[in-house]
């Protein structure tokens, strides 16, 4: 199966004062760390960001069709500019993030309109999952309605979700001081 990787990029970074995918973290820029947990699975990878600056790293950049709505914006671009029968999300902010991770994912995506990973807790990270084409309908009227909130897209799309017992994997890095 063709595999298209769109990796969340576009965020406002507030907490981290500057663009977070772009910040240094233990050697390299943090997007880099999706875009090497992504290659090994994806066909095609997109970076959904509005920061020409991604260029850089060799992908398709492409920002929200409809901006200031969060990631929900992110994911309906990245399904609209697809050609595959979905799109496996993956944040910037993840250094973590491994391979293993996505292809359990993958491995529960067939026939879902969603799968998205949660923790051993049951936290679950909705920017970290399986969005299928038969999705984006259901996000394009949740946006054109105003409500941009990830947790009532899961619940409309009765997303499945993939435990991920690395708790490790998972951790965001949203401040400055996490960068050490």
């Amino acid at each position: 199966m063709e595999i298209t990787a769109v990796i969340l990029a576009g965020g406002k970074s507030s907490r981290m004062g500057e663009d977070k995918g772009l910040v240094i973290y233990q050697g390299k820029p943090m997007v880099q760390y999706s875009i090497d947990a992504c290659r090994e699975l994806a066909s095609e990878i997109f970076i959904s960001a509005a920061n020409p600056e991604y260029i850089r790293f060799g992908y398709k950049l492409f920002p929200d069709n409809f901006p200031g709505c969060g990631p929900i914006g992110g994911i309906e671009a990245g399904l609209t500019a697809a050609k595959t029968p979905g799109i496996l999300v993956c944040p910037c902010d993840m250094p973590g993030i491994n391979p293993e991770i996505l292809k359990r994912i993958l491995q529960n995506s067939k026939g879902k309109n969603s799968v998205v990973a949660t923790d051993g807790q049951g936290k679950i990270f909705p920017v970290l999952g399986w969005y299928s084409k038969t999705a984006l309908p259901v996000i394009q009227n949740q946006i054109e309605r105003g409500d941009f909130k990830l947790m009532a897209l899961l619940n409309e799309l009765r997303a499945e979700t993939v435990v991920v017992a690395d708790d490790e994997a998972l951790l965001n890095v949203n401040y400055p001081h996490e960068l050490k």
